[in-house]
């Protein structure tokens, strides 16, 4: 028997559940469907985010070298699709850590940083990221995820998202709060100006990076295209409350859907998906939906995870809908690419067990993005290798003057 590697081991240690109440509202996964086109489209939802959003400065702390300023906003999904965030995850709560003095007044670079899954508040990102950074004359913006800290509905235990949906909802709101940041840091004449983050946070970086009109900084870190391999046969997917996700699945097929992709496509486009050649849902609508067409993915044989092999073939369907799901809310390439000039480096663990590396990488899909690796897993990369995220950041504004 193969010793379990420190992904392995963490993920045991860690009970948390994911996804203990399923899919999420019928209704809230066309909603979602909808908003990630709206997301997919920079001009259309630059439109969709008023330039003069209200943004609120709740404190202002100056400390000997370094002005901390506290804020908040509603979010603007709250107004584009007003029933997708609990009331709790409403408002939009940052930091904005700058130098007391910089070093030149034209150059005033800032990084949003975006949290990963668990980091609640702002103390562990401010002490890895922000205050170190600052010693490179760069500033931070620490927002707290929706579902996360003083945005976590009080029925959620920690950081287990109840509904699949909701960390669709979780990224694209973030993807619009950093739009507003973004803006705001401009007016305050900062500049230029990144995205980063580790983990959950890389892709909704990556992702928030996108909506952006200008060349922009983009470092994510320990990140996949999409959520379908990560929750598929990343060691994440032993987390999934997959009897829960079976139930509703079944009771879409008491209704008599039994092409739950084609049924939600039609809410959309009000166009009928059938087979015309007779061949099962699951031969035709699955893996031609799929950009990742993670069944078919060559995984390592000393990655291979038989504990998540058993529970496919215990929930096959479950699993198939996942990665059609995922591809279609999350996957990157459905984007729009960085605009040109923007300075990219993707940073990922050689030996990470939670982002299968052959479901794709960043290179793939977006030209002129550098690609570093640090040793070991997903979990010692997030607890040990953040002077590398550091560098990273650092680096990408040097070189983006």
């Amino acid at each position: 028997m193969a010793a379990l590697s420190m992904d392995q081991i963490f993920r045991r240690i860690i009970r948390t559940k994911f996804f203990t109440n399923g899919w999420g509202a019928e209704e809230q996964l066309v909603q979602f469907i909808k908003f990630r086109r709206v997301l997919g489209n920079r001009k259309e939802c630059a439109a969709h985010v008023d330039e003069d959003w209200s943004v609120v400065v709740d404190q202002v702390q100056t400390r000997s070298d370094h002005v901390i300023t506290s804020g908040h906003f509603t979010s603007p999904i709250v107004k584009l699709f007003p029933d997708l965030l609990p009331k709790e995850s409403q408002n939009c709560h940052f930091e904005l850590i700058t130098p007391s003095h910089w070093a030149s007044a034209s150059h005033n670079p800032v990084c949003i940083h975006l949290a990963g899954t668990g980091d609640h508040g702002s103390m562990w990102r401010r002490q890895q990221l922000a205050y170190p950074l600052l010693k490179n004359g760069i500033g931070s913006v620490i927002v707290e995820n929706p579902f996360y800290g003083v945005r976590k509905p009080p029925s959620q235990l920690r950081s287990g998202l109840l509904h699949v949906n909701d960390l669709f909802v979780l990224g694209g709101t973030l993807a619009v709060e950093s739009l507003v940041l973004l803006r705001y840091c401009n007016k305050l004449g900062l500049g230029p100006l990144g995205v980063s983050g580790i983990s959950l946070g890389g892709h909704n970086a990556a992702l928030a990076g996108l909506v952006w009109p200008e060349p922009l900084v983009i470092v994510p870190c320990l990140n996949g295209l999409s959520g379908a391999s990560i929750f598929s046969q990343g060691v994440l997917a032993r987390t999934c409350k997959w009897t829960k996700l079976e139930d509703e699945l079944q009771s879409y097929r008491l209704r008599g859907i039994q092409h739950l992709p084609a049924h939600l496509m039609q809410q959309i486009d009000g166009v009928k998906v059938l087979s015309e050649d007779g061949r099962t849902y699951k031969d035709t609508l699955y893996p031609q939906s799929n950009i990742s067409v993670a069944s078919k993915f060559d995984i390592p044989s000393h990655m291979r995870n038989q504990d998540i092999e058993q529970l496919e073939s215990e929930y096959p369907e479950c699993f198939q809908f996942m990665r059609w799901l995922m591809d279609e809310v999350s996957h990157l390439q459905r984007m729009e690419v960085p605009v040109s000039k923007s300075r990219i480096i993707n940073v990922l663990a050689k030996d990470d067990e939670y982002i299968p590396r052959c479901a794709g990488q960043l290179e793939d899909i977006w030209n002129d993005c550098e690609t570093r690796y640090v040793p070991g897993g997903h979990v010692t990369s997030c607890l040990f290798n953040f002077q590398h995220f550091r560098t990273a950041i650092a680096d990408a504004f040097s070189s983006f003057r």
